[in-house]
């Protein structure tokens, strides 16, 4: 009996590991606002009972504040915290077609100051993205809320006693109607603040604040009540001024210092990433466990199948193999933009700089295809470009190339924030491959010895690298082998997270100097300093399940192929397959035909897949699963959970 019993606790380690190693990290770029039906007074004490089943994120200084683009500083004051921003919480409630936020902030010294530097204010600095916009990336909609006495913002907040000024480009202290639009800048944003303490007053010790801003999400572009849910792109930086009062002649009290921290973005401005509120009316402050948010993108595993030799010619079996993950990037095409998962169609874009003088019509917007896969600790990229003019000219407007931005997960810059690496490489005079930025031979460069980063090029034959684009060419290939562990990874992938950006550099030449150009087109982000980079996952589980040309091999139809084990408790198997690549989301009703569960399983390609359910929150029962096809085909399968 002791045996058995030794063997089943065995068995049990084994399974849950293997478990553990099929399944991602929780997303810390990502957060639920569940919608509420109960009216929310907007008085800044957060006191309705709803608040209480809001989901939470928390900030501090001195803190991981969540990958990849939290961090936190003292913005150069030279001068440790004495009571630092530590675990402000931070919640979202959506009630019709406004999303609340609620800030809350334990701190002994509340108020506000001006410049010259450091910034001596104190409150929220944030970023709704607008994406009531056409603009690609959509542009920024700063909300700043804050004790700032500076003269364009509100010296009355520095008085004792005083609230937060409403400052940002829809915004400003005495809310003016903004002309744009006839809308009172109010019925924008608006925001209330309860203070437990008095600020601008170092004579009493405070305890703390807290904020609540509401937005009117249909003035940033965003649908709250769709059937399908919402993605909201923001960011909020918290500062924290203490002790202004105490400076100047009372050295025996100078204890003035400054701090803040932020969730993914620190400016009002586009810079580093954004959280992914997400909404759907399904998604309420009684519906239970919200759904698991999954990767942007899965990284298929190479498994069994041999890795490339990397000469750039993308001829070995395993870049033609189903499943190989693929990306498209072509300038001026909304559809492909469009195509891009959750966030990404609105934070990728493009861009045409002067070339001689002026932007010549670009005749030659060809799509190239980045293909990827991963294998023991490299990732594997490669590049199918059928440019019909290669060039080289030294000029960074003209590289005819690619920029591939990874964040490192170990090297954190100034602001403690994860460091981008810009693995750029372009066509070289003599069409090979021309390393740049952190991949330069010059000395300082992260990759200057070529130890983290194998790159090579291979012309397409009829190809020929000029300056004049004197004859049409055929194009270009290049292989990419990064070295994980050179990125901060541990042996065997670590947590399996990667953040991810492309972006694709074109220069087309013409014996007319004036119709030459250049053109720039990403996806999510076209420099690493920049908003937007795709959370992906190294999945051990999703492998290219076949190589070579062989196309009678893929899949004819989107099929399902059931769950095993079924009956199940607590976690299954899904396995089904992709004609075409495409989105897909998990849907899980009960018997009543009641939404209980829903996944985002990112962009799927061309293959078959496996998916696990874990239906840990759910009761013993009969549930009907539905996988749904960005196009909205759909699958639909029963299960029986027993517990």
């Amino acid at each position: 009996m002791k045996k058995n019993l030794l063997t089943f606790v065995v068995c049990l380690i084994v399974i849950s590991s293997l478990t553990a190693f099929g399944q991602m990290i929780k997303r810390t770029d990502a957060i639920w606002a569940r919608t509420t039906s109960t009216p929310l007074t907007l008085d800044g004490k957060l006191l309705e009972a709803d608040w209480a089943k809001a989901e939470s994120l928390y900030i501090s200084y001195g803190k991981d504040n969540g990958m990849p683009g939290s961090g936190y500083t003292t913005d150069g004051w030279n001068v440790v915290p004495t009571d630092p921003l530590n675990n402000a919480v931070v919640k979202f409630l959506v009630s019709g077609d406004s999303l609340y936020i609620g800030i809350s902030v334990k701190d002994s010294s509340i108020g506000g100051g001006g410049w010259p530097g450091p910034a001596k204010w104190e409150g929220i600095l944030s970023n709704m993205r607008n994406k009531s916009k056409v603009d690609r990336p959509v542009p920024n909609g700063e909300i700043y809320y804050a004790w700032n006495t500076e003269g364009w913002a509100d010296p009355g907040t520095g008085a004792v006693g005083a609230m937060p000024g409403y400052f940002g480009p829809v915004s400003g202290y005495n809310r003016w109607t903004d002309s744009s639009n006839g809308m009172l800048k109010a019925q924008i944003w608006d925001a209330k603040t309860f203070v437990d303490g008095l600020t601008n007053a170092d004579s009493v010790i405070d305890k703390g604040y807290t904020m609540e801003i509401k937005v009117n999400l249909k003035f940033y572009g965003y649908d709250p009540k769709s059937v399908n849910g919402d993605i909201i792109m923001y960011s909020l930086s918290i500062y924290d001024c203490d002790w202004q009062w105490y400076r100047g002649a009372d050295t025996t009290k100078n204890r003035f210092t400054i701090n803040k921290g932020w969730a993914q973005g620190p400016w009002g401005g586009n810079n580093n990433n954004h959280i992914r509120v997400f909404v759907k009316p399904s998604v309420t402050t009684t519906s239970g466990a919200v759904p698991t948010v999954n990767a942007d993108l899965v990284i298929p595993s190479a498994g069994s199948l041999a890795a490339p030799t990397i000469d750039g010619k993308l001829d070995e079996p395993i870049w033609n193999g189903n499943g190989i993950g693929k990306l498209l990037l072509r300038y001026g095409n909304d559809a492909i933009r469009n195509a891009y998962p959750n966030t990404a169609p609105f934070r990728s874009g493009q861009f045409q700089p002067d070339v001689n003088g002026g932007k010549a019509a670009i005749f030659d917007a060809d799509t190239a295809i980045v293909k990827y896969f991963f294998k023991d600790d490299s990732l594997y990229l490669g590049f199918d470009v059928k440019d019909k003019y290669v060039q080289f000219f030294n000029a960074f407007d003209r590289w005819d190339g690619f920029r591939v931005m990874i964040t490192d997960r170990a090297k954190r810059d100034g602001d403690s924030v994860l460091v981008g690496r810009n693995i750029t490489f372009i066509i070289d005079s003599t069409g090979g491959n021309g390393r740049r930025e952190d991949l330069s031979s010059l000395s300082g460069a992260w990759d200057s010895s070529g130890q983290a980063v194998n790159v090579k090029t291979s012309l397409n034959v009829g190809t020929t690298v000029d300056t004049v684009g004197a004859t049409q060419d055929k194009g270009y290939t290049a292989e990419m082998r990064i070295n994980l562990r050179k990125l901060g990874y541990p042996a065997g992938r670590g947590d399996g997270v990667l953040f991810l950006g492309v972006c694709r550099m074109d220069g087309d030449p013409d014996p007319n100097p004036v119709n030459s150009y250049g053109y720039r087109v990403w996806f999510m982000r076209e420099q690493t300093w920049q908003d937007g980079v795709a959370w992906m996952y190294m999945d051990p589980n999703t492998t290219i399940t076949s190589a070579g040309n062989d196309n009678a091999s893929a899949p004819k139809e989107f099929k399902l192929f059931g769950n095993y084990p079924n009956p199940f408790n607590p976690a299954t198997t899904i396995k089904f397959s992709m004609p075409n690549t495409s989105e897909v989301t998990l849907e899980v009703f009960d018997i009543l035909g009641r939404l209980v569960a829903v996944q985002q399983l990112g962009v799927r390609q061309t293959g078959d897949h496996e998916i696990a359910f874990n239906a840990s929150s759910l009761s013993t029962g009969v549930y009907t699963y539905r996988l749904r096809t960005a196009a909205n085909q759909a699958l639909v399968g029963r299960m029986m959970l027993v517990k």
